[in-house]
């Protein structure tokens, strides 16, 4: 997904001298090389074989610290994946076994004593699929290098080879370059660049083709009965807009590698590769790829953002703890903004659909009451502690994704309006890449301001401290405005709303989460109650939506429920009126410069 070329070579060069000068090395033929094979003999076991050959240390060195990732890029929780790692074991140049102990929970250190060649050899148990990190069994197998292979920290930046021994008759499909000649054998510029590029192994179908005069893959694992001719057309449709938008592609390969099976769903950015984890579709028909378009279209903008330019303290990325960044939402929000406002522009989105989305949009920000809670900076922030349970994510943190992505969008109308529609958040994106490629240590939060008002023409520091940094709700109606759009409340007749969101399965009405604020969070409703009925007559989850909102401005009613398997009776009152809804449609008389926004911002005329 990321640095062919140009890049690889300077950030190669540089991290290659830095590297020597710590390990004190006289010359580039002292220089240490690093080769990883990785085997699966009996893949139904789970386990991978891992295999690491450090040859040319330096005598001086008494031992050496291999440590293993506790967490992988584009997933911000810690998986310790060491509690995986069994059947540890080292050795010498001359085969003899090296002493070694653990000195934390992802660290091994290896008594090599003037030994300058060292072999390393344990198994990761493999079987999380979902998680996009390792899994094995005996139908394939998936590597993201984080999770399986280990890294000396002052040798990250050597170049290394890979060697892979698959099982049967089964292929690898990789972003890694093949070393031309051997089978199944890679070359990777640094550790980093081997992490960053997955393995499917197995019978996965690939499926070649060119976009822009380079070639991309699409690899499927799993029953995905698509239209590949269809689905070739759009993925190039998306990489073309996105070379139009950032000027080039800067990989000389790309693979899209798609998992279909029950209960997948969601993505990983790799650096010249995406995972795609999908629904399984075993169907004779073929189905539509339409549904793929917005999570291909995300991981695939990531290819620049976060993997082209990324935010301080990610460049490089500390590998065994959490970093703390303010800019998530830049990294995720933004992508998530930019990649719809793209397809817009080249008619995979009608822009009725896009407008009708601003709607939801507007809504989702005034009613999530987390927003008002937690900054999208101080999301981003703590995004390694945000809640897993729903209703406490909803009512307490905002979201670097949703979030992320309006605050981008009023960012975008507010730099045009500033600057009389010269410039937008296309030209801050650009500017971040031009000014902090990888390797220059990344960009900051106050970077992102100072950049936005250099484009605005005046400071964007009110924007900042109120949106970004503050819990300000948006100004959806002057934002909107701006490009000439109108916000309107949906007038409809005043119902009472309880604030709670269900799951109506087989006729029982399981609470998913309760609104803060609302009747329902104030009297004492729990995310996890079955509400069984309301003034003593039985309820579905529809019936009780239906009836609750035909009572009185503060009607008192009788909720019946199960918690914990106990019946409960509350009394709620019905003091609230259910949280409107929004329309956003073009203003009859747009001024000039709102009609130039709005065309340029959506390519469409007014």
């Amino acid at each position: 997904m990321l640095f062919r070329g140009y890049f690889f070579s300077r950030w190669s060069i540089v991290c290659l001298g830095l590297c020597c000068g710590l390990l004190s090395l006289p010359s580039a033929a002292a220089t240490p090389s690093i080769k990883y094979s990785l085997a699966m003999p009996e893949p139904w076991t789970h386990l991978f074989r891992v295999r690491i050959d450090i040859d040319r240390l330096p005598e001086g060195q008494a031992s050496v610290d291999l440590q293993l990732p506790t967490w992988r890029s584009g997933r911000y929780v810690i998986f310790d994946f060491a509690g995986s790692v069994v059947e540890f074991s080292a050795v010498d140049g001359a085969g003899q076994p090296l002493d070694w102990m653990k000195t934390d929970k992802s660290t091994w250190k290896v008594t090599k004593g003037r030994s300058t060649a060292l072999t390393v050899t344990y198994s990761v148990y493999a079987d999380d699929f979902l998680n996009r990190t390792r899994g094995l069994n005996d139908r394939h197998g998936f590597v993201d290098g984080s999770a399986v292979f280990m890294f000396v920290q002052d040798l990250r930046a050597l170049p290394v080879t890979l060697a892979v021994e698959p099982y049967g008759g089964w292929h690898v499909t990789t972003g890694l370059d093949s070393i031309p000649g051997e089978r199944h054998r890679f070359l990777a510029p640094t550790y980093d660049d081997l992490i960053d590029s997955p393995l499917e192994i197995g019978t996965q179908r690939d499926y070649d083709f060119l976009v822009e005069g380079k070639p991309h893959v699409i690899s499927i694992y799993g029953p995905l009965n698509c239209n590949i001719d269809s689905l070739k057309g759009e993925i190039a449709t998306i990489v073309t807009m996105n070379a139009r938008f950032w000027g080039s592609l800067p990989y000389s390969r790309y693979v899209f590698l798609f998992h279909a099976g029950p209960g997948s769903g969601g993505g990983t950015e790799h650096l010249n590769s995406a995972v795609l984890d999908v629904s399984a579709d075993p169907s004779p028909a073929p189905r539509s790829s339409r549904s793929l378009r917005g999570l291909i279209g995300h991981e695939f903008f990531h290819t620049w953002n976060v993997k082209q330019f990324r935010p301080r303290g990610m460049d490089p990325y500390i590998l065994t703890g959490e970093i703390y960044p303010r800019e998530l939402w830049i990294v995720e929000g933004s992508t998530s903004y930019m990649h719809n406002l793209l397809q817009v522009r080249t008619g995979l989105t009608a822009v009725a659909d896009f407008v009708r989305g601003l709607a939801n949009a507007v809504q989702d920000e005034r009613r999530r009451p987390g927003n008002r809670v937690q900054s999208v900076a101080q999301c981003s922030f703590d995004i390694w502690i945000r809640p897993s349970n729903p209703a406490e994510a909803v009512n307490f943190t905002s979201d670097i994704y949703a979030k992320g992505a309006q605050v981008s969008l009023c960012l975008d109308l507010e730099i045009r309006q500033r600057s009389g529609n010269r410039h937008s958040f296309d030209d801050l994106l650009k500017n971040l890449l031009a000014r902090f490629p990888r390797g220059s240590g990344g960009y900051t939060l106050g970077d992102v301001r100072q950049i936005a008002g250099e484009l605005a023409g005046s400071p964007m520091d009110e924007f900042f401290s109120e949106y970004v940094e503050g819990v300000t709700p948006l100004r959806w109606e002057q934002m909107l405005g701006y490009a000439g759009l109108r916000v309107d409340t949906v007038v409809a007749p005043v119902r009472r709303w309880l604030g709670v969101a269900l799951s109506d399965a087989s006729g029982r009405a399981l609470v998913k989460m309760v609104f803060a604020g609302s009747p329902a969070y104030r009297d004492g409703i729990n995310a996890g109650d079955e509400i069984v009925a309301l003034d003593g007559h039985r309820v579905d989850g529809t019936q009780l939506t239906t009836r609750i909102g035909e009572y009185a401005p503060r009607d008192t009613v009788r909720i019946t429920l199960l918690r914990e398997d106990q019946l409960r009776e509350l009394q709620v009152i019905l003091d609230s009126p259910e949280p409107p809804s929004y329309s956003v449609r073009r203003v009859d008389t747009p001024t000039p410069l709102q009609r130039a926004i709005y065309s340029s911002w959506l390519n469409d005329p007014w």
